[in-house]
């Protein structure tokens, strides 16, 4: 077979984990399919697993979300491939070949607060029913993101859609802890700027527990990012400095070693379609405390503290309640997501007729 990849996102932090997990267990398995991978060069240059015999570099800068990204993709596409992956819903609309698409979250259409402006909403609507109406085959990564893929784009043949979890990197289960990255007992906090992650709830929930728990708050991420969508937070830490910690950038190694020392990460997220940062922890043998939307109660099922994302008291009882009682999930649960489960399920979809 021939296989085209859009690999623009492969130095993204959650569809990029997907994206090298797949392609690279498929390139190792199948040496005699040939792997045509679409994106810039400088980021193939980082993984070692686009040099093998068996890959084609195609070199494309078009920005995600662009109207240049709609001529130079299928521009570029060479004409004779079996089947073009495409991670994400910005598929090209003008190429004609068959193609799986994976969906991972409907949120430009359920969060309009993150597609602010009459544009950026029309074209992802525009987009989502483009990307199923094309696609041959539909990958998407939990039974929510599939409930909301009905939800929003109800013109959608059902029969396309297919159950595709993300896994879980071999890695979290063998951290070795090194030496300690924080002074005291702490919880941590994993997420992006985007408004949706409830970093504000979450601060605010913290500053009312502080006097009952021993625990600080590290935020993995830079302070100065929180910016859209999430101003003010030099403002609403003021006089927690001591307690409430960003990191700034960290390596993937370094994030290893901060959530292996936790005593336990908070995730209150409002809106996921899959939450790959609680497993891990879990996967490392830190417990969970998770908010009760969206995905993560299907992801984690029973193997976290859960609370509700709306309400910060009640944010602030489950840190009370943690840090009094240290609840832990199941031991290694996290073990039942894994790429190679993942790798397996793209791979029919890239050799099934629809």
């Amino acid at each position: 077979m021939r296989v085209g990849v859009d690999a623009r996102m492969l130095c993204s932090s959650g569809i990029g984990k997907v994206i090298e997990n797949i392609v690279s267990r498929m390139i190792d398995d199948k040496p005699d399919w040939h792997f045509v991978l679409l994106g810039k060069m400088s980021d193939f240059a980082k993984f070692p697993f686009t040099k093998k015999a068996n890959v084609e570099l195609i070199s494309c800068n078009a920005p995600i979300y662009s109207i240049r990204e709609q001529f130079e993709v299928p521009w570029k596409l060479p004409k004779d491939l079996d089947v073009l992956w495409c991670p994400h819903y910005n598929v090209p609309v003008f190429y004609h070949g068959r193609m799986v698409v994976t969906i991972h979250d409907l949120a430009h259409l359920a969060l309009p607060e993150i597609n602010k402006g009459f544009l950026k909403q029309a074209y992802a609507k525009i987009m989502f029913r483009a990307a199923t109406k094309k696609a041959d085959q539909i990958a998407c990564v939990s039974k929510f993101t599939i409930s909301e893929l009905k939800k929003y784009v109800p013109s959608v043949d059902e029969k396309k859609i297919h159950l595709v979890y993300n896994g879980v990197d071999e890695k979290w289960f063998s951290i070795k802890k090194g030496k300690p990255v924080h002074d005291k007992p702490y919880f941590i906090f994993v997420g992006n700027v985007k408004p949706h992650k409830n970093l504000r709830r979450l601060i605010e929930a913290y500053k009312l527990a502080s006097p009952n728990i021993k625990q600080d708050l590290i935020i993995v991420g830079k302070k100065e990012g929180f910016i859209n969508g999430e101003n003010s937070i030099s403002e609403l830490i003021k006089g927690f400095e001591g307690r409430i910690i960003f990191t700034g950038y960290v390596s993937d190694e370094a994030l290893m070693q901060y959530v292996a020392q936790a005593d336990a990460m908070v995730f209150p997220s409002l809106y996921e379609g899959f939450g790959l940062p609680p497993l891990e922890a879990m996967a490392a043998g830190i417990p969970v405390l998770a908010s009760d939307a969206a995905s993560i109660p299907e992801v984690c099922r029973g193997n976290a503290l859960y609370f509700t994302p709306y309400e910060i008291n009640d944010i602030k009882k489950k840190l009370e309640i943690f840090s009094s009682n240290q609840a832990k999930q199941l031991d290694k649960y996290a073990d039942c997501f894994t790429w190679n489960k993942a790798y397996q399920k793209m791979e029919e979809l890239f050799t099934q007729r629809y």
